[in-house]
Parts: structure tokens; C-alpha cells; sequence
């Protein structure tokens, strides 16, 4: 027996009918302008159906930042550096600055104040991880650092499984109570025994439960991660195993070198699906006493730059390869023949250099860096004009240089004079004393 249902919108009643036929057969049958559809019987038990919304149904809500534009309440952020650059000195200023309320760096607003979960496989708490916070400025009382998972039996311990885990995780910051985040150091750390970090699937599979539960606990999660062996791949392929890492982060970021500046560290944005990409950010880091007087502890801390940093994540790594592999910049030496030029006239307004180097087809990124070179000044045009640059001034005169009769000797003393006369013009001696003449009695 067939029986005829109405479409579930009545607008597409004269287009669409709807039958359904015997279970043994084919259950349902859609058609409608010319064409049919049918489907078997879906298998496995009655009870199970989709969990499903009407868009209707669902409010909008705004994003909520941990950190205006960049880090996201209720989503996770993903951060990639080599070893020793500092990406975990990041994650531990970005703790410090929640658990007291500080500014984010270069006027970005400030954090909300509370609590943060510490998972961190690679430092020590007491010797690295708490001294660290304690130079950043952070209120410990509000950073919970997870070491491990006690047994069922109160005597065993293991490592932390974000795999089967993850409902302690979610007990802990409903006890805790105001977490706005939880740091995974690294994440590769903790994503279970059985879960190859380069297949896709097996990494979804532990990723998307922390999504899950970043959201609805309205939590945010910063992993750290590491860059793979290897250079020449784009900023975005600069994060260590299978993709599913950056496709699960809303955000990521690379943490790598300054190549004009070696003490220089770079935290630069490389993806962002809620908001425009963003400049990036440079900071160093600063080694600091803390404890008590004469016990002091000796740790290090990020200091940010104040301004922002107008270079590109690809940019950066093309420059530090460059460097590394001793080539230069591939563009450096075109910008700085591109500066010589302009400038070699006189003074030029910044605004018009900029217009110059795009129709040049020069990155302001890699003029700025040759302008660095070039030991190029920046000057302001006065109260209402902008920034005027100038290759430095260069010895062009004799009323530049020093005086040809002076020496470090005494007054209008000149090293081809000794006692007011000049020592023969083919000699090609000074007029020595004795004890440092070593030309020897055969050559006299």
C-alpha cells in the first residue's frame, strides 16, 4: 500500500509529492518534474534519529573575544615555532594577562579576568612553567596546572588523554568555575596512545569533542604545536602532522625569527575565520629575578613590541630561509636598487614611496627591511605634514672630512713631517723614532 504525505513546505505542492511504500520494499519515493528518487531502508535501530535545528529557530550571537580579533571565547587557537622561539613564553603571557586583567599588546583592549588550565608535557612546574608566570605578572591563585590523571583505585597515575579524558577536563572548569582558558602544550601530547597525529580522521576524532565542549562551556582552547621538518612551504603548512589541526583552529599563528633583528621574535597570523587576518605583533625575551631577595630565580618573559608588525607570516619565513641559506632576501637588493634611485635626488614623502613600490611590484614589508639596510632616516614634515625618508647624509666635501694636517701626535702635526721637514718624496717612510724605526742599518 502506498500512502501520499504533503511536502514538508506547502509552496512546493504542485511541484512535489511525497510516498511512502511498503517497509520491505523501498520506504520512500520522492518526485516531481519528471524526475524520482528512492532510497533503502536506513539500517540500525528505530530510535536513532539526526539531532537537527531549524535556522529559524537558532538566535544569532556574536563572537566573544578573549582577545579582540585574534583568540576567540568557545573556539580553539592553534600556535606553531620552532623550538626555543618562544611560542610557549607566548601562550604563558597570554595566561598572565587573563588571570590579571592586563592590556593585550599594541592598544588591542584588555582580557577578561579569571582562571586558566595549564596542560603543559615539556617543562617542569616548579622550575620553568611557575617562575615563568610569576615574571609575567600572572596571579597564580588563578592558574591551575594539570600534571596528570590519578587512578580509579587512588594509588596509580597516567598522563592526561584528551581522547577519554575530556569529561574530567569539563568537570574541572565547572568546579573551577570563571575559566576563560585552557592551554594544551603541546597538543601532539595529548591526544591519546592510538592516535596517529597525520590522519586526518583519527586527529578529527579528538578535535572535535574539544570543540564541542570549548563552546559550550564557553572556554577558549590555545594548542601549541610544532612546524615540521623541512623549509619552503607557506606559512600555512608550517604546522606539524595532519591539516585537521589548522582546520579545526578558528585562529592560527606562527611564532618565528626576525630576520633583521636577531634578538627579535615575531608572532604573526596566519589564518583567521572570524575576523580580517590582521597585522602581526614582534616581542623579545627578557630574562627576570623573581622570588626572594637573594634566592632569586632567573626566568624569562615576553616583552611586546608597541607597534604592529607589517610583515606576513610567508614573508617572515622567506626572509629567515634567505638568511639561513646565505641568498639574501630575493627582493631585498631590488628594493634597496629601488630606494638608491627615488631618493638619490633628495628627500620623498613616505606616502608617495609607498605608490612607487606597489607599481614596482615591491612588498612595503621588503622596503621597510632595505630602508633598515640602507640605514635610511624617517623624519616628520612638520606639525601637519607626514613622513619624509632620506638616505643618510655622506662624505661629499673636505669640510666633512678631518684635517689632513692633524694627527693624534700633537697640533698641525702630520705623520710625513717630523721635526718641520718632509721625509723624501720616494722613501714611503715616515720620519720615524729611533725605537720605532725597523727598517734596519742595511736599508739606510
Amino acid at each position: 500500500m502506498t500512502v501520499e504525505y504533503p511536502p514538508p513546505d506547502p509552496r512546493l505542492a504542485s511541484k512535489l509529492k511525497i510516498f511512502r511504500l511498503e517497509p520491505k520494499a523501498r520506504p520512500c519515493r520522492l518526485s516531481g518534474g519528471g524526475a524520482a528518487f528512492s532510497c533503502d531502508a536506513v539500517p540500525g535501530s528505530p530510535n536513532r534519529t539526526l539531532i537537527m535545528q531549524c535556522a529559524a529557530d537558532i538566535l544569532p550571537e556574536p563572537i566573544d573575544w578573549l582577545w579582540p580579533g585574534r583568540v576567540a571565547i568557545g573556539k580553539q587557537t592553534l600556535v606553531a615555532g620552532e623550538a626555543g622561539l618562544g611560542k610557549s613564553q607566548v601562550a604563558i603571557a597570554m595566561a598572565a594577562a587573563v588571570t590579571t586583567g592586563a592590556a593585550w599588546p599594541c592598544d588591542e583592549g584588555r582580557a577578561p579576568v579569571g582562571n586558566v588550565i595549564f596542560f603543559s608535557a615539556e617543562d617542569g612546574a616548579e622550575d620553568t612553567i611557575v617562575p615563568r608566570l610569576m615574571a609575567a605578572g600572572a596571579d597564580l591563585n588563578r592558574v591551575h596546572i594539570v600534571s596528570g590523571v590519578r587512578a580509579e583505585d587512588g594509588k596509580g597515575r597516567r598522563a592526561f588523554n584528551l581522547q577519554s579524558d575530556l569529561e574530567l577536563l569539563e568537570r574541572e572548569i565547572a568546579r573551577i568555575r570563571d575559566v576563560w582558558l585552557v592551554v594544551v602544550d603541546p597538543i601532539s601530547s595529548y591526544l591519546g596512545p592510538k592516535i596517529d597525529s597525520h590522519v586526518n580522521a583519527a586527529v578529527r576524532s579528538v578535535l572535535e569533542p574539544i570543540g564541542e565542549m570549548a563552546g559550550r562551556l564557553r572556554v577558549a582552547v590555545l594548542s601549541i604545536t610544532h612546524p615540521p621538518k623541512g623549509t619552503g612551504t607557506t606559512a600555512i603548512n608550517r604546522f606539524i602532522g595532519s591539516v585537521a589541526f589548522v582546520a579545526a583552529a578558528r585562529a592560527a599563528f606562527l611564532v618565528t625569527r626576525d630576520a633583521d633583528n636577531e634578538a627579535r621574535r615575531l608572532f604573526l597570523p596566519v589564518k583567521n575565520n572570524l575576523a580580517p587576518l590582521g597585522k602581526g605583533f614582534a616581542f623579545r625575551l627578557e630574562q627576570r629575578i623573581i622570588g626572594e631577595p637573594g634566592k632569586g630565580i632567573v626566568a624569562s618573559s615576553v616583552v611586546w613590541d608597541s607597534s604592529h608588525v607589517d610583515r606576513t607570516a610567508d614573508e617572515a619565513l622567506q626572509a629567515t630561509e634567505a638568511q639561513s641559506s646565505g641568498r639574501g632576501e630575493p627582493a631585498g637588493a631590488e628594493a634597496e636598487e629601488f630606494l638608491k634611485g627615488i631618493l638619490g635626488n633628495g628627500p620623498v614623502p613616505m606616502k608617495d614611496l609607498q605608490n612607487d613600490a606597489k607599481a614596482a611590484g615591491l612588498s612595503w614589508a621588503t622596503v621597510r627591511r632595505a630602508k633598515g639596510r640602507l640605514r635610511i632616516t624617517a623624519q616628520k614634515a612638520g606639525m601637519e605634514g607626514g613622513w619624509v625618508w632620506a638616505l643618510p647624509k655622506m662624505l661629499n666635501s673636505t669640510e666633512d672630512a678631518h684635517c689632513l694636517e692633524m694627527s693624534a701626535f700633537g697640533p698641525d702635526e702630520h705623520l710625513r713631517k717630523a721635526n718641520g721637514k718632509s721625509a723624501p718624496a720616494d722613501d714611503g717612510w715616515s720620519d720615524l723614532p729611533a725605537f720605532l724605526d725597523r727598517r734596519g742599518g742595511a736599508e739606510q
